[in-house]
């Protein structure tokens, strides 16, 4: 059973959301939550999903946890925290486990595959972050989606293994635990998106979902409720904001809020004589641009990131095996038109994924049912669901290693001054 109150920690390229959530059951007896709190700020110290200032970082982190503990009416002391950037990588690896025919499948049995299938070697300066079972197999009969039970003689996993640089995942640590919080789990932002966004049935018959963050967009491939692959590209809507800023010569400040006001995909829709004003360097700080023009900027950039988005998922080997098409969400998948410009560069299926449809979460405010807070949203339900779960967790419970624990906590007594 998952603890009483369930904390989650989003630490973004361009916001920091902490939302908490009770334990409770829905009408037909569920597990379910109940929403308690939340607080947002601005991302600081924060590039392209990396931590890049640990004092700035650490210090946003604590303003946002205080404004969700004062909604809350209580105290955090442990958070499921989401983990994304460049830095990320995965790759794939089987594991095996003998299985006592008189028992069947049971769950340790399944849990010493997953140890066997993290048998991988890597480089001293990168950590695994998840072992995920994709599919498994039991003596002959293979495409198993749940093998607890089963009779034979012979187990094996067809595992997804996530890593990330541990210089990374040590900075993002520290940030958290300076509050005295704990780490329940370090979860991939990817694989928390889609518990908020992605239906059962696209699980089941393979969907993309690209979740367009401000300093990268997070893929992830999910086929017969496994999933099957996952990436961080290094590119986001800050990159369309900076597209704006330089071909308007505006502060970045400025093309982004031009960017959300007025930006739309589809320039074709805009009239030509539709002028908007902006603040700009240079004597004349202000002047009149045309809106389209800003549109044909972020629509050419937006067509890139699609192009990118499929030639990856091509390259992945699996881009045949997703019927469902693509979900998008984040922030960025809420400009306009950009569903009917994914169609026409993907060619599939294409809609925008809002994490209010199916979340077993009472009371979620509507601010936060937009496609912004995929991520945060999605690690609560992660946090709800965790015992249901094939994943075995390389780095353990971050709570019970008290000496790593300790060791970051010297590292950032050392950094931050008092």
């Amino acid at each position: 059973m998952p603890k009483e109150i369930i904390t989650a920690i989003d630490v973004g390229t361009t916001k920091i959301c902490v939302l908490v959530g009770a334990v409770t059951h829905d009408s037909l007896g569920k597990l379910a939550l109940r929403f308690l709190g939340s607080g947002v700020t601005k991302s600081r110290g924060i590039r392209r999903g990396v931590v890049m200032d640990v004092p700035e970082v650490t210090a946003a982190i604590g303003e946002v946890i205080e404004i969700a503990e004062r909604e809350a009416g209580l105290r955090i002391t442990s958070a499921y925290v989401g983990i994304a950037g460049s830095h990320i990588a995965t790759t794939n690896s089987k594991g095996i486990s003998p299985i006592d025919s008189y028992h069947g499948v049971t769950g340790a049995d399944m849990h010493r595959a997953l140890e066997g299938a993290q048998a991988v070697s890597l480089p001293e300066s990168r950590e695994m972050i998840h072992v995920i079972a994709r599919s498994w197999q039991v003596d002959e009969q293979d495409g198993i989606q749940q093998p607890l039970g089963m009779s034979g003689h012979r187990l094996e996993v067809d595992a997804h293994i996530v890593t990330g640089t541990t210089m990374a995942i040590n900075n993002l640590a520290q940030c958290v635990l300076a509050h005295g919080i704990d780490i329940d789990e370090l979860v991939l932002e990817p694989l928390a998106s889609g518990e908020a966004v992605l239906t059962p049935e696209e699980r089941q018959m393979g969907v993309i979902m690209a979740d367009i963050g401000g300093g990268t967009t997070d893929l992830a491939l999910f086929r017969g409720n496994g999933l099957w692959h996952t990436e961080v590209l290094d590119m986001g809507g800050n990159h369309l904001t900076n597209d704006v800023a330089m071909g308007l010569r505006a502060p970045f400040e400025v093309a982004e809020e031009l960017k959300l006001r007025y930006g739309h995909l589809q320039p074709q829709k805009i009239a030509e004589d539709e002028q908007v004003w902006a603040t700009v360097f240079g004597d004349r700080s202000e002047r009149t641009f045309s809106r389209r023009f800003i549109s044909q900027i972020l629509e050419a950039r937006a067509e890139e990131v699609c192009e990118i988005i499929q030639k990856r998922t091509q390259a992945s080997g699996y881009g045949h095996l997703v019927p469902a098409g693509i979900v998008l969400t984040g922030g960025s998948s809420q400009l306009s038109g950009v569903v009917e410009l994914s169609r026409r560069v993907f060619g599939m299926p294409v809609r925008i994924g809002y994490p209010s449809e199916n979340v077993p979460i009472q009371g979620l405010r509507r601010e936060l049912q937009l496609p912004a807070y995929a991520t945060s949203v999605g690690l609560l339900i992660w946090g709800l669901h965790e015992d249901a779960r094939a994943i075995h967790r390389p780095l353990s419970n971050l709570r019970e290693d008290n000496a790593w624990v300790d060791r970051l906590r010297g590292w950032l007594r050392n950094l931050l001054p008092g």
